[in-house]
């Protein structure tokens, strides 16, 4: 068998990266049919939704307010300022303006135009341990939806935040989005997965999160940003001039 010139391998190897994040972009997984008949559903149609730049997938958003999405920072490569933003049905779609992007945790405010997706409820009390908890993402390979249970309802990861960890079946690709209790109401964001390591790096070499694939419906525990700690930050950040951040803290107070 000929084996190519490492010269030839090494101008092969962008051009091959191209095309597997191509395919991949085409064929990432929506959440909306997935989510039929769950607490999630009405969020994975119109609330959710797959952030890609020029072909390559990003991650998941949520939308929280008119014409205003929040994501993960670490998603959005350097220098990006408008990304395309898919609604979770695979219809609407819209660009998405990167407004802002937190120096003290992992969020980004996006703002599209208002009318495609529906803003997400927010819940009113903190989540629980033990708490059933729907995430959603867009995989390239993969569940949409994974289900879960809270672990530590009050957690603190440096670099990305103030939230709680749950174990639950998320994949890469599901960073971003959002996680619901059984009302359909957001409780935070999918930020991390604590201690992966060898498995991260696998996932961004392959494309697959194979790691989170073998593991199914048990899972690994992630790490969740708390919604009202983005929702303040946001307002911070990117005001809306809505008092949202207000709102979701007085909702919160017993």
């Amino acid at each position: 068998m000929r084996v190519a010139p490492p010269s030839r391998l090494a101008w092969l190897a962008p051009w091959l990266a191209s095309c597997l994040l191509l395919f991949l972009a085409g064929c990432a997984r929506l959440p909306a049919e997935e989510a039929r008949a769950t607490p999630a559903a009405a969020v994975a149609a119109w609330g959710f939704a797959a952030l890609s730049s020029h072909g390559a997938p990003l991650g998941s958003a949520v939308a929280v307010a008119p014409g205003r999405l929040l994501t993960s920072a670490h998603l959005l490569p350097d220098g990006v300022a408008v990304v395309e933003a898919r609604r979770g049905d695979g219809v609407g779609r819209a660009p998405a303006r990167v407004l802002a992007r937190s120096a003290v945790m992992d969020l980004a405010v996006l703002a599209v135009p208002e009318g495609v997706f529906e803003p997400v409820p927010v819940a009113r009390q903190a989540p629980v341990a033990g708490q059933r908890l729907w995430a959603l993402g867009a995989p390239s390979v993969g569940p949409a939806m994974a289900v879960g249970v809270v672990t530590r309802p009050s957690a603190v990861m440096p670099g990305r935040g103030e939230g709680f960890t749950a174990r639950i079946g998320a994949l890469m690709g599901y960073s971003g989005g959002p996680a619901l209790d059984a009302e359909g109401r957001l409780q935070g964001l999918v930020t991390a997965l604590p201690g992966a390591g060898g498995a991260t790096a696998l996932a961004a070499l392959t494309g697959m999160d194979l790691d989170g694939i073998a593991r199914g419906v048990e899972g690994r525990e992630a790490f969740f940003l708390s919604i009202a700690a983005a929702l303040v930050e946001s307002e911070r950040i990117a005001p809306a001039g809505r008092g949202l951040a207000h709102h979701v803290v007085s909702a919160r107070q017993p």
